[in-house]
């Protein structure tokens, strides 16, 4: 009795690794595909005005850090609190830009706010082209 559960042990391990499948007979025979390295192209002010303007904002506002350096935590920290009522916040031109847009105006003390640490270009469009804007884009969806 002794001799035959050590040889049934052995008998269950080795039936148990015949069963279990081996990746190199898998993979046998067969031409892994490689993956091409695709680097993402950094998004451009232009692309993020263009979908602002797509999308009817009234007021877009690009701001830029007046160094010249990327936005860091802190920065989308003060851009958050005085651009609460925006619709939209995008980072562009890896990161050295940000776009923001809204129906509203941003208010007079925010602007100032922001401007001890950005530069800001406001773009403003009529309500009038702002409507067709979206008339087209209804118009063209049907």
């Amino acid at each position: 009795m002794r001799s035959t559960l050590p040889t049934l042990l052995l008998l269950a391990v080795a039936a148990f690794a015949g069963a279990c499948a081996n990746q190199t007979i898998l993979n046998d025979g067969k031409v892994p595909e490689a993956t091409p390295e695709v680097s993402p192209t950094p998004k451009g002010f232009a692309a993020d005005l263009r979908a602002a303007k797509d999308a009817g904002y009234l007021y877009i506002y690009l701001m830029r850090r007046k160094d010249g350096g990327q936005i860091d935590y802190h920065d989308k920290l003060l851009l958050s609190s005085h651009t609460g009522k925006a619709s939209r916040r995008a980072a562009s031109e890896d990161g050295t830009a940000y776009t923001i847009a809204g129906n509203e105006p941003l208010p007079e003390a925010d602007i100032n706010a922001l401007h001890a640490r950005f530069t800001i270009s406001i773009l403003t469009q009529d309500s009038q082209s702002a409507n067709s804007n979206q008339n087209s884009a209804a118009n063209g969806e049907k």
